[in-house]
């Protein structure tokens, strides 16, 4: 959803810069991945597109953040895994909230097995990648 909220005009070396951003964004979005800024830079960097340096990734950042006010980059198309929505959980009908329970029960397939697995992952930016046990890529 790219909305325009500022007129702002951007160097060709940043137009650039920010359709490889958006090239990045569809990417990880065709394989059911949403991604946040970090995410986003370090595939720039892994491409050798940015250096990896402080003043680069609060660069990108900027410009990311200019981008989206200027209508050029998605709201919808990163995510913030840092902050957290806090409502009350509502349904339209009863059979939503039936439906809503039924997806949430699931078997203990652990019950029976001699061993547990678990699975650690150091940065929450990652939980994302790492359990996609539902989507295919």
């Amino acid at each position: 959803m790219k909305i325009k909220y500022i007129e702002k005009r951007f160097t060709s070396r940043s137009l650039a810069l920010i359709e490889q951003v958006n090239e990045i964004i569809a990417e990880y979005e065709a394989a059911g991945y949403e991604l946040t800024l970090r995410q986003i830079y370090y595939q720039l960097v892994a491409r050798a597109i940015l250096s990896n340096s402080q003043k680069s990734y609060d660069n990108v950042g900027s410009l990311i953040n200019d981008a989206r006010l200027a209508g050029l980059i998605s709201w919808t198309a990163m995510t913030d895994r840092t902050r957290f929505l806090r409502k009350n959980t509502a349904w339209e009908k009863p059979q939503d909230i039936i439906s809503s329970a039924a997806a949430q029960y699931h078997l203990n397939r652990w019950k029976t097995q001699d061993n547990y697995v678990e699975v650690w992952v150091e940065k929450d930016a990652l939980v994302g990648v790492v359990g996609q046990s539902r989507r295919k890529v």
